[in-house]
């Protein structure tokens, strides 16, 4: 008997052997790949639908969006608006209604992708708000017990309406995190998770259950790391300041920094000693200004800055 599996269990296998044959199947991985197809319906309806998930994302046209952006600007970012939204992501998502047994609540299924400079905000069917930063990827799985998404890569805002009857998880790749009703952000990187609450409580453990289970009330943040979890307290009012355009950093390092302009602009940048990569800053900056940034950032740190073409070299001055 096939063991029961939940729609975001069916999306991440077929992600996992969509992967592998990107890079090329082996003999034993083919042989593998086709008994997990075989083994059920299910199996065969979650690989099929994931390719046409990713021929979209595949064929998402940067220029078409640019023409998008330049239409609807928010606070110098480009964001995507209302009806907007939708338009966008019918490039770029694939939703699915359909009604499960023994249920009257509606399934629903969809990817969301971000381009650089991007930020898309849209409300699910349960009433719940969803901010988009640049550069992300999120995944939607809802069914009649829960609602489950995936933040696959980036940062979003999670403004999420109440139903005691079906939780609401974040999934990323180094936490697991409930809820039921409250607003809270999430930006998940290779190396960490940062959650930050605006109001409400949200339940955090990490995905190799290294850490016990954490609650964090409003005002409150933690990063988990492969290290550990450090919990800290912050302004409630700056979880959200990413969506208006502002970059707020308190004590971090300058390497961590660029990588947030990156998000916005296509930059790259090099550090030629390891000492000036870990330089702490702190400070307010706007994500759109990235040349102001390089000029200020002189006056405040020990470095020389060189941009040549977007290739920003920083050293020790």
């Amino acid at each position: 008997m096939t063991r029961h599996q939940t729609p975001l269990q069916l999306q991440q296998q077929a992600n996992h052997w969509l992967e592998l044959q990107r890079t090329g199947l082996n003999k034993t991985q083919q042989q593998a790949f086709m008994h997990w197809l075989n083994e059920s319906p299910a199996h065969h309806a979650a690989y099929q639908e994931t390719q046409q998930v990713n021929l979209l994302l595949a064929k998402f046209d940067d220029a078409q969006t640019a023409k998008v952006n330049d239409a609807t600007k928010h606070s110098g970012l480009s964001k995507i608006w209302a009806i907007a939204a939708c338009a966008a992501l019918m490039v770029i998502s694939l939703i699915s209604y359909q009604y499960w047994p023994n249920s009257d609540l509606p399934s629903f299924h969809a990817q969301y992708q971000s381009a650089r400079g991007e930020q898309i905000d849209f409300e699910l069917p349960d009433g719940s708000q969803l901010s988009l930063d640049a550069q992300s990827q999120l995944l939607l799985v809802f069914d009649a017990k829960q609602r489950v998404s995936q933040l696959k890569q980036g940062r979003a805002l999670f403004d999420i309406a109440k139903d005691p009857q079906r939780p609401f998880i974040v999934n990323t790749n180094g936490a697991n995190i409930t809820v039921l009703g409250t607003r809270f952000s999430v930006d998940s990187k290779s190396n960490s998770t940062r959650i930050s609450v605006d109001h409400g409580r949200v339940k955090v453990q990490s995905t190799d259950n290294s850490q016990h289970l954490i609650e964090l009330v409003q005002g409150q943040q933690a990063v988990l790391t492969k290290q550990g979890v450090e919990v800290q307290n912050i302004n409630p009012h700056l979880v959200d300041a990413w969506r208006n355009g502002r970059l707020v950093f308190n004590n971090v390092p300058l390497y961590e920094v660029c990588a947030e302009f990156t998000r916005y602009h296509d930059v790259n940048f090099e550090f030629t000693k390891f000492s000036v990569r870990n330089m702490m800053i702190s400070g307010t900056f706007n994500a759109n200004e990235l040349d102001n940034f390089l000029n200020l950032l002189p006056h405040v740190l020990p470095i020389e800055i060189k941009n040549n073409n977007n290739h920003v070299v920083m050293s020790e001055n």
